[in-house]
């Protein structure tokens, strides 16, 4: 088959890119044509054709918009025999909903704020433009069929718009087997924790995430600085601004206690490291 695939540009350290990257390179694998729609951040990949987008990258809201539009207009030059979408975007048959539902994530976020921000949530341009998408998406003619990767997210896209269940299915991502296993600990454990300057005895907790408000590093941070013991040690990995979480963990007296590692490839060897890993997303 003639495949389109529009998505941001993957690397292999986060979660949604990494997905991506072992779905692309599996239809290679089965000897489909496939075409890859992204912005001049994406790098090569083997066997694909891609094209290069021409996108506004700030701010936010230009650059969702202008995505959209560059998307469905580079689409369109060609004939497909499926486009699949991982971005909130005007032309797609299968719509993988990788990052859940975002009026359902900005009701949670809803109910953090006061009246006011609340307001001033609901009001925001950039949220307007992704709801705007979504519906279009989520709308009886705006796709064929909806990929979501938990069981919550699908629940959430049918109770906020209606669908049926012959329009979503539910796909988990995938987990490297031979990459993430228990052996690791013996294998990289040590090496890591001296790389990163913590000692073997130290408690070490692990936050892997992108988009820090999102994943709940915030409350993370403070929960942290309720431990006793001054040799624990939280690892954050990811991309993300760290000037607002590196300036409360100096408020609360543990900006010493908390490594910044940023995105990282090997990403397995920092769970080796790790006696505990931290999930306190507000939304996934």
């Amino acid at each position: 088959m003639k495949l389109a695939i529009i998505c941001r540009p993957f690397v292999f350290h986060g979660g949604l890119e990494t997905a991506t990257a072992g779905l692309i390179g599996e239809f290679v694998r089965q000897g489909h044509e496939v075409h890859l729609f992204s912005t001049a951040g994406q790098r090569d990949v083997p066997g694909v054709r891609l094209h290069r987008l021409k996108v506004i990258a700030a701010p936010s809201l230009a650059r969702v918009v202008s995505f959209a539009l560059a998307a469905k207009a580079a689409v369109s030059r060609d004939r497909f025999d499926v486009i699949q979408s991982h971005e909130r975007t005007l032309v797609q048959d299968v719509y993988r909903a990788g990052e859940g539902c975002h009026r359902a994530y900005l009701d949670v976020k809803a109910r953090q704020l006061g009246a006011l921000a609340r307001a001033a949530l609901r009001a925001n341009p950039y949220h307007r433009a992704l709801l705007s998408l979504e519906r279009r998406i989520f709308s009886p003619a705006g796709t064929r069929h909806i990929v979501a990767i938990s069981r919550l997210g699908k629940t959430e896209i049918q109770r906020l718009y209606g669908l049926p269940d012959s329009r979503v299915s539910v796909i988990y991502n995938g987990v490297d087997q031979e990459r993430f296993q228990p052996a690791n600990r013996e294998r990289y454990g040590a090496g890591m924790r001296a790389a990163l300057g913590i000692q073997q005895s130290a408690w070490v907790v692990l936050f892997v995430g992108s988009g820090f408000e999102r994943k709940g590093l915030g409350p993370l941070v403070e929960g942290f600085a309720l431990t006793k013991t001054r040799e624990s040690r939280l690892v954050v990995v990811g991309k993300g601004e760290q000037a607002p979480y590196r300036a409360l963990a100096a408020r609360l007296g543990v900006a010493e206690r908390i490594v910044w590692a940023g995105a990282q490839p090997t990403v397995e060897q920092y769970y080796a490291a790790a006696d505990a890993v931290a999930l306190p997303a507000l939304y996934e």
